[in-house]
């Protein structure tokens, strides 16, 4: 078979890499397919023919898609992922298929039914040096198109959601996982916000093939002040021993309302129905054994009547997980932290006796406590109840001793 050059201008052209799944079907570009097949032909099928044989691959196409027969015609000339195949359209839904390895060079098949007698083995050779060179040249231009054209895979783009915030994990692109190797098992990276906190996390890859950043995504969002909306973009640094996923540009959601003051604020506790801010004042008790009771007003404002799980977010926003209970008797909620309450409260410098308030904010069906500010015990209120301590102390002494005296009368009558 008479071999066409690559490059005539009269037979439209396409190309497409091999990714991972290409055995199954092969697309279409959209512009090729709505400019040169969409509309001029009626049938469901193309013909695929190559330089290995003279034989015509019949191949379905649905939609964009090459389906049934193409798996087969792959298997055939031996494809395999990071291969590029060009399709160059004979007319007729005839399409001329050459491939190319990922060393930038054709495939080359045995040919079946060329018998080289020694005399012409030099003449047969000067052509195929023709046309090596010729799909060389024509292979190196669309492989410079293609990384020029194709998506920049250092790069990943997200969306904060509730589900990923409830989760406590986010997706990774599949097709950035396994141009990076972060496919399989799993793998310790660094996640980075834009102000240079750093986060140990992991990617994680799924029996499915998905793949998941699965540790510390809710603590990196918290800090940096992401909400549900948000949209952000993450840049892979791999010029260190752990992969770094920096965050290198945020598209905030619009809030639907101004921002409160701090005195606004104030009212809102004050005068609303569902305050967002609770005031509450810790004890020796709710610190030893870790139980700390919420006041009614507040519990019932919000509606929070269910027990569940509560994460607190502490003055450096780190987050503390916590669970929220009710009382089987008087039905009030408390949160129970266990040893968690007392670190969450030292990490925050609340000691006994002091008060501190916690903003309540909703992300889906994760409830949270922030940190806001603590109010120290006043230094009037100790001493006056340690004036009032030893009150109490002398005149359960003076009682105690007129007893004894009337005690002792009694005995001498």
């Amino acid at each position: 078979m008479e071999k066409a050059s690559l490059l005539t201008p009269a037979n439209p052209h396409f190309f497409q890499p091999l990714l991972t799944g290409f055995q199954s079907h092969l697309n279409i570009p959209v512009t090729f397919f709505s400019k040169h097949i969409e509309g001029k032909h009626e049938g469901r099928t193309v013909k695929l023919r190559s330089d290995s044989s003279d034989r015509t691959w019949i191949v379905k196409i649905e939609g964009h898609r090459l389906t049934q027969g193409w798996k087969e015609f792959a298997k055939a000339h031996d494809l395999r992922v990071g291969d590029v195949v060009i399709f160059r359209h004979e007319g007729d839904m005839l399409f001329h298929v050459t491939a190319f390895g990922t060393c930038c060079c054709e495939l080359q098949y045995a040919l079946s039914g060329i018998q080289v007698k020694d005399e012409e083995e030099s003449d047969v050779i000067g052509i195929m040096e023709s046309l090596f060179n010729d799909a060389f040249t024509f292979t190196e231009n669309y492989y410079n198109y293609f990384r020029e054209s194709s998506p920049n895979l250092t790069c990943f783009s997200q969306t904060v959601t509730d589900s990923n915030l409830f989760k406590g994990a986010v997706g990774v692109p599949l097709d950035f996982a396994r141009q990076n190797g972060l496919n399989k098992g799993r793998r310790v990276i660094v996640l980075r916000n834009q102000e240079g906190k750093s986060w140990e996390s992991e990617v994680k890859c799924t029996s499915s093939g998905q793949v998941f950043i699965c540790r510390n995504w809710r603590s990196f969002c918290t800090a940096s002040e992401l909400v549900v909306g948000d949209s952000l973009q993450f840049k892979l640094l791999q010029n260190t021993d752990t992969p770094v996923f920096q965050l290198c540009s945020l598209s905030k959601v619009k809030p639907k309302k101004e921002t409160l003051s701090e005195s606004e604020e104030d009212n809102v506790v004050d005068k609303t129905e569902t305050p967002r801010f609770v005031k509450i004042t810790t004890t020796a008790s709710s610190l030893e054994i870790g139980k700390q009771h919420l006041p009614v007003h507040f519990t019932r404002g919000n509606k929070l009547n269910k027990p569940g799980k509560i994460v607190l977010v502490d003055k450096d926003k780190v987050e503390w997980s916590m669970k929220l209970n009710q009382d089987s008797r008087s039905g009030t909620m408390y949160i129970m932290g266990g040893t968690a309450w007392k670190s969450f409260c030292a990490a925050n410098g609340v000691v006994v006796g002091e008060s501190l308030t916690l903003e309540l904010i909703r992300r889906g069906m994760i409830l949270l406590l922030k940190f806001c500010s603590k109010m120290e015990q006043p230094p009037f209120k100790t001493k006056a109840r340690e004036r009032k301590r030893a009150r109490v102390q002398r005149l359960t002494r003076e009682s105690r001793s007129k007893d004894d005296v009337s005690s002792q009368e009694g005995i001498v009558k």
